[in-house]
């Protein structure tokens, strides 16, 4: 109880209303990026049970509204085989000198596909290239 005689109990409520009932509106944008995450959340989880015997040890997650699938590919091989069952059309990709990543859209949603160690594995078949040559 308030020690000042001016604040009845009755205009407590009005100076400190209860939790929720000034509450703002979501804006539109704020419901749409909720929406986006759970798409995300949900092309997630069918993408870890689709790709979990592909190669590559994948990881599979979702966060703000995007889904990447991280992997570890052995062989160019087992690189192109995700970029196909993915459905990549983009082959270029961008390299950080140890990983590929390449952008994609995964059941309507914006996704990538991190390859750890595919440079390196491009690396080495431009080398055999070359000393084929020589």
């Amino acid at each position: 109880m308030s020690t000042n005689p001016n604040i009845t109990a009755g205009s407590l409520d009005e100076v400190f209303p209860l939790p929720g009932r000034s509450r703002p509106r979501p804006s539109p944008e704020a419901v749409a990026a909720l929406a986006a995450c759970r798409k995300a959340k949900s092309a997630a989880y069918s993408a870890s049970v689709e790709t979990a015997g592909m190669p590559g040890r994948p990881t599979v997650t979702a966060a703000r509204g995007e889904v990447q699938f991280v992997v570890h590919p052995r062989t160019l091989a087992d690189w192109s085989r995700w970029k196909q069952t993915l459905g990549v059309t983009d082959v270029r990709g961008d390299s950080t000198g140890t990983a590929m990543v390449v952008r994609l859209t995964y059941a309507g949603v914006r996704a990538r596909l991190v390859g750890y160690g595919v440079p390196a594995l491009y690396a080495g078949q431009a080398a055999a290239k070359g000393g084929a040559r020589a």
